[in-house]
């Protein structure tokens, strides 16, 4: 692999990997929806959802002519403080590819009827999403953990309201101001001459000058809830509940990030959902599903448990989960169960890394975290290094009934939400 920095701040990164005749591209902007002004959630995304729709060189159609005569699959993906433009395709096509990225994000006019046309689409997918008993629960977990303001609490896909009030304007200066070289990074994996790609992108981006801080602002603290809390939300005809409960977790950066991955492997991810799937899914039978994760970010990312659940059984569920919070806390895990763990953290890295798009992925998230080149040779050491009481130390500091939050989503449940959460 090589990696090189441009004169404007922009990073590129080129590997090689001959074993198939296709190559991945991913262009990674450090701007996303935690740049979305007060009550204008949803234009980050907005913004990105319309670079394909019309540049100062091509028309929409005219983008998409080319997209389909090259054989290309093209993305837009937009997340917290990333937007990131991806492609894969055969190889022989790197230049125009280049080329058609750097004009995306760099020349997009907005046309007023595509304009509408997002909005309009944003508008249906949240309808939509208000009758999806998941994403109802995991939006109002959000909003319960972090503060009123906090970047993370608020919907990256906007409300109603901030999506109807965003203006071609609103993108267009959006775009101007986070939309940038510096500290922008291309990511180039595939069936491919390294010096050869290099030398493409730097002749393609080099000319790309536009001021702008080469990150993102920090992203604040967060406490998270002082008490126990929960909300039960109704959507009617639905037969299953959506559980979720969480805690503020921890940055990516931070030391605790491998303790804490093998420590929620155990909890509620390992199999078909760790120690929470084997008790309330396997032993119990009272959900569809059963599991945890986290979410480490740039700022303290949320710890989200998650089970499907029929209404009858939600206070039975929370309960456990609450039991399986304590015995992670309080007693020192197996070490076999460590090491099986352990192991499957290692041996799943080299399935991620079986395609170009994983590669590419996998150095993207190496370099934007600055994880650093050799990354990947330390990473079975540092998963290997978390011992038993690494995991209970872990547990102790992000798992505290005494924060635990509770939201549910689904038809009405049979005794208030509140009773089975700690009396504190």
């Amino acid at each position: 692999m090589i990696r090189e920095e441009l004169p404007n701040g922009m990073r590129v990164l080129v590997k090689a990997n001959r074993l198939s005749p296709s190559i991945s591209v991913r262009l990674c902007l450090h701007t996303g929806s935690v740049d979305d002004p007060p009550d204008r959630e949803g234009l980050a995304l907005a913004t990105a959802l319309l670079l394909e729709e019309g540049t100062r060189r091509r028309s929409g159609k005219e983008i998409d002519e080319m997209i389909d005569f090259l054989g290309a699959d093209t993305d837009v993906l937009v997340d917290k403080h990333s937007t990131v433009l991806a492609a894969s395709f055969l190889k022989g096509d790197v230049e125009k590819i280049l080329r058609l990225l750097r004009e995306l994000a760099c020349e997009p006019v907005f046309p007023p009827g595509e304009v509408r046309k997002v909005k309009d689409q944003m508008t249906a997918s949240i309808r939509e999403e208000d009758h999806d008993t998941r994403i109802v629960s995991l939006r109002a977990l959000a909003r319960l953990l972090y503060p009123r303001r906090h970047p993370y609490g608020r919907p990256g896909g906007g409300t109603r309201r901030s999506v109807r009030s965003l203006s071609r304007g609103d993108m267009a200066r959006f775009h101007r101001d986070h939309y940038h070289p510096n500290g922008a990074i291309l990511v180039i994996v595939g069936d491919l001459v390294e010096k050869e790609a290099l030398r493409l992108a730097k002749g393609i981006f080099r000319s790309w000058r536009k001021p702008g801080v080469p990150f993102p602002p920090p992203v604040p603290d967060a406490a998270g809830p002082k008490r126990p809390s929960a909300r039960a939300f109704t959507i009617p005809d639905k037969a299953q509940c959506d559980l979720a409960c969480g805690f503020v977790g921890i940055r990516r950066n931070d030391p605790d990030f491998y303790s804490t991955a093998v420590m929620n492997q155990i909890f509620g991810a390992f199999g078909l959902g760790g120690r929470l799937g084997t008790r309330i899914r396997e032993e119990e039978g009272l959900a569809y599903y059963a599991g945890s994760t986290f979410r480490a970010s740039i700022g303290p990312g949320p710890f989200i448990i998650r089970a499907g659940v029929h209404p009858d059984h939600v206070g039975r569920a929370l309960r456990i989960v609450q039991e399986e919070i304590g015995r992670i806390r309080e007693k020192l895990v197996g070490g076999e169960e460590l090491r099986e763990t352990q192991s499957y953290l290692v041996d799943s890295i080299p399935l991620k890394l079986e395609t170009n798009d994983g590669v590419g992925s996998f150095l993207l998230s190496q370099e934007y975290f600055g994880l650093g080149r050799r990354y990947l040779e330390r990473f079975p050491d540092l998963i290997r290094s978390v011992t038993r009481e690494d995991v209970r130390r872990v547990a102790r500091r992000l798992l505290r009934d005494d924060h635990l939050t509770v939201t549910v989503a689904g038809p009405p449940l049979p005794a208030p939400l509140e009773e089975a959460l700690p009396s504190r």
